[in-house]
């Protein structure tokens, strides 16, 4: 797809944010009615599914829709087309919609936040280095701060890196371990040896 037809694209999907469902009042973007919008010249076709076939809302839906893409500059018609599969289901709304419709409760998005954050923030002193690279952004800076200098030769990453681990590097750069536990629970890692 063009350049030209993706920014229209978005910019017709940021004009659907602006349909709102009077029943559940949330948009159809967030629901996840939005199937996918065709351009060709200046004609958007608007493909879009229901919560529930024979929706009694089908009509008003769609002439909102027509009228908010007609908003966007450089589209001078619009088809709403509906389609069936896949079907919908409440998986296809957003995070912002299921909470604004009391689909998610409070206590299982904070267990996820909470998986996400355990996640994110554990050192695992028996990974190789490279891993630990690979999945914390910050983790090589920390570990230059802690005077492994070695860390930022080129190549030494993806070679030794693959099967070092923190305390073997440390070992052969006569490192105390502590001090790299200390840098990590400094900044907000659980460190696991």
């Amino acid at each position: 797809m063009k350049k030209e037809k993706i920014e229209l694209v978005d910019q017709i999907m940021t004009a659907l944010q602006k349909v709102i469902d009077p029943e559940l009042q949330v948009d159809i973007v967030n629901l996840g009615l939005i199937y996918g919008i065709d351009i060709e010249g200046t004609k958007a076709t608007v493909k879009m599914t229901l919560t529930i076939s024979g929706c009694p809302l089908s009509t008003y839906l769609q002439d909102h829709i027509k009228q908010a893409v007609l908003t966007v500059n450089g589209i001078d018609s619009c088809q709403v087309r509906l389609v069936w599969y896949p079907v919908w289901s409440p998986e296809r709304m957003t995070e912002a919609a299921k909470k604004q419709l009391g689909i998610l409760d409070d206590q299982s998005e904070k267990d996820e936040i909470e998986k996400t954050e355990e996640k994110q923030k554990i050192i695992d002193f028996s990974v190789p280095i490279k891993k630990l690279a690979d999945e914390y952004p910050d983790f090589i800076q920390i570990m230059y701060d802690c005077g492994f200098t070695r860390i930022k030769i080129p190549g030494l990453l993806s070679t030794v890196g693959r099967v070092m681990t923190i305390p073997l590097g440390a070992q052969a750069m006569k490192i105390d371990l502590n001090k790299i536990k200390q840098a990590f629970e400094e900044k907000g890692y659980k460190v696991i040896e």
